[in-house]
């Protein structure tokens, strides 16, 4: 295993789709490709090509606890339905959990558990993200099978969506009205911990934006302030992900308005409960000191603003907005390359991830085993996450250290990762001993050409057209 921990290996398949079938066993392309990519990374190696050959046994003990993180994240992006290849470019499709999920079960054996957990947006109908990718056809078929296996939806709670207006299209805007309202869910049956990463969180570091500052979207705009203030800066954290001795993350290959790129870094806010605590921009313009506008705003975008979501009694939400259609997105909550606040809080979740033992306590060294394949058979440009523009790219990178996978992966997609704080603020070790794009032997395991396609960022986001050095 240590031979293979600076190792990135990218599987690329052009024209490669997922398997519409569930539950989506072999042969298929897509599970042929996980195996390629786990035979590049060198796991079993001496086994590789027997019936006997169990790659995740290099990361899983029989007998361990092993969560398996797919990224689900909406069917709709305000008034857009996401369906169809928007949906598979968004969120983890069931042919990719399919492999991963059948060798964690063989590397963890009959007395090991493994269950498949994600903490999606407070708005997610997890059953029209799940339901048609397949995820729950594949649980359901293991589970029938005698595996212990499970989903998990980990938050305690979801607002279900109530309107009068949805989406009506009238005068050259789309006109929506109605409620957002909240509703509970089980939650993670272990329950939660916080867990306070004090002098250790990357809002404690110089240049980090003011405490009293730190802001969470619209309904919700000041909830962070208390839970980071002073030396204290804590996150609620699932007891399932705690316990677990393994982490598998499955995120997907796509941009973000927000920190430039979305991809194994990022996924891991699909692993808290409580989002209102997380700080997502600094209140008001650069003028300000602050980055959730790119400009100063007028009374009329901070009217529009307001009532894009208004809070209301019992954590309800009333919301009124009449976007223009096909008008260009506009920089709000932080959605472009000046946000300076979203990095430092994925990078203290993936700090938690990595160290904080199973009381919430910070380590010294990592606590649980570690792999991410972040997915790119259908990937997602321009304005992503929710409004990405689905992209064929056939590939798949994988690897055991999160910063120089998204390294690595930056670079496939056509972007320089020293443009994209949230990359390169990670690497140099800062997260992990040893990451170093200059000390990674990334592997191209390709059938024809290998990854060329440029991506397109997001708008907002003008920094990452110029290209990498050999880019297209």
């Amino acid at each position: 295993m240590a031979a293979t921990m600076n190792r990135v290996v990218t599987v690329s398949r052009p024209g490669v789709s997922y398997d519409e079938r569930a539950p989506f066993g072999p042969p298929s392309p897509v599970y042929e490709a996980v195996e390629a990519l786990f035979r590049r990374l060198g796991l079993d190696a001496a086994r590789a090509g027997t019936p006997a050959w169990n790659p995740l046994g290099d990361l899983i003990a029989p007998g361990d606890r092993v969560i398996i993180k797919p990224n689900l994240v909406s069917s709709k992006n305000l008034h857009q339905k996401i369906t169809g290849e928007r949906l598979a470019a968004s969120s983890t499709h069931g042919s990719l959990l399919r492999p991963v999920l059948d060798y964690a079960l063989r590397a963890a054996g009959p007395r090991g558990r493994v269950r498949v957990v994600d903490s999606p947006v407070e708005g997610c109908e997890i059953e029209k993200v799940a339901g048609p990718l397949g995820i729950f056809d594949v649980i359901d078929h293991l589970k029938a099978q005698g595996h212990d296996i499970d989903f998990i939806d980990l938050r305690y709670f979801r607002v279900a969506p109530v309107f009068a207006l949805d989406d009506v299209r009238r005068f050259g805007r789309s006109w929506n009205l109605g409620l957002l309202l909240r509703r509970r869910l089980p939650g993670d049956p272990r329950g939660y911990r916080v867990v306070d990463l004090g002098r250790d969180s990357f809002f404690a570091a110089p240049g980090a934006p003011r405490s009293a500052a730190l802001r969470f979207h619209r309904s919700h705009y000041t909830t962070p302030v208390p839970h980071h203030s002073a030396e204290r800066h804590e996150y609620s954290v699932p007891q399932t992900l705690l316990d677990a001795d393994v982490v598998i993350n499955l995120p997907k290959l796509k941009t973000h308005k927000k920190t430039g790129v979305t991809l194994s870094l990022k996924s891991v806010i699909g692993l808290t409960n409580e989002k209102y605590w997380l700080p997502h921009f600094t209140e008001g313009d650069p003028s300000v000191g602050g980055d959730e506008f790119d400009r100063p705003q007028g009374l009329g975008d901070a009217v529009e603003n307001k009532l894009s979501r208004f809070p209301l009694p019992g954590d309800h939400s009333l919301v009124a907005r009449a976007p223009r259609l096909a008008a260009p997105p506009k920089v709000i909550d932080g959605s472009w390359e000046g946000n300076n606040t979203l990095w430092r809080t994925i990078l203290d979740l993936n700090r938690i991830l990595f160290f904080a033992d199973r009381d919430g306590a910070l380590r010294g060294q990592p606590q649980r085993r570690y792999l991410t394949i972040v997915d790119g058979i259908v990937a997602g440009e321009g304005e992503g996450p929710l409004g990405a523009t689905p992209v064929r790219a056939g590939v798949l990178i994988g690897g055991f250290d999160p910063s120089v996978v998204d390294g690595i992966a930056s670079q496939v997609m056509g972007f320089d990762p020293a443009r994209i704080p949230l990359v390169r603020e990670s690497l140099g070790g800062v997260l992990l001993p040893g990451s170093d794009l200059e000390g990674v032997e990334h592997i191209v395991d390709a059938h024809g050409p290998a990854p060329a396609y440029l991506f397109k960022p997001p708008r907002s986001w003008p920094s990452l057209l110029p290209r990498i050095a050999g880019a297209a």
